[in-house]
């Protein structure tokens, strides 16, 4: 499992070198997506953390506090790792499949806008979706990551037999 900062700051690097921006919320759903499909592919979980259903989507609470400063505008700078050596910039994966995975990820979502992948994570069925239902709208009820792998094999199994599946 990887540590969230580091996942987020191998899009940011991702988009930099194509000329593109992130948003907050952006960059949310980008490793919501990332941790999904993942889940979907292998059965455990990419991040170390657990996902969170809030009113705008999935939301992984160390990266909303990471980058809130931020606003609904373009992140302009990495996320930060805090421990007993000091402060330093979370380091992206090594593993040079997993980062030909998230390549793949950025690839079918780094089109879309941050409204426009809360506007997926909010389709019907979704884990989101169905949390959120779960929960009656309180913010900050884990999204299991049963429900999360189950819905991503599913999403996987379409992919697999042609059908689309990008929104899951």
């Amino acid at each position: 499992m990887f540590n969230a900062k580091s996942i987020a700051n191998y899009f940011l690097e991702l988009a930099a070198a194509r000329g593109e921006c992130i948003s907050p919320m952006k960059l949310q759903k980008l490793v919501y997506y990332a941790h999904g499909w993942y889940a979907g592919y292998t059965e455990r979980p990419l991040i170390n953390e657990a996902v969170e259903a809030w009113q705008y989507g999935p939301v992984i609470p160390s990266l909303y506090h990471e980058f809130k400063r931020f606003g609904s505008g373009e992140i302009t700078g990495k996320a930060f790792e805090y421990d007993a050596l000091g402060v330093r910039e979370a380091a992206t994966p090594a593993d040079p499949d997993i980062r030909t995975f998230l390549q793949n990820v950025y690839n079918s979502y780094g089109m879309y806008s941050g409204i426009r992948l809360s506007e997926m994570t909010h389709a019907s069925g979704t884990p989101w979706a169905v949390t959120w239902s779960a929960a009656n709208g309180m913010r900050g009820v884990d999204i299991p990551f049963s429900t999360i792998a189950t819905h991503f094999k599913d999403a996987v199994r379409k992919a697999q037999s042609g059908q689309t599946a990008v929104q899951a």
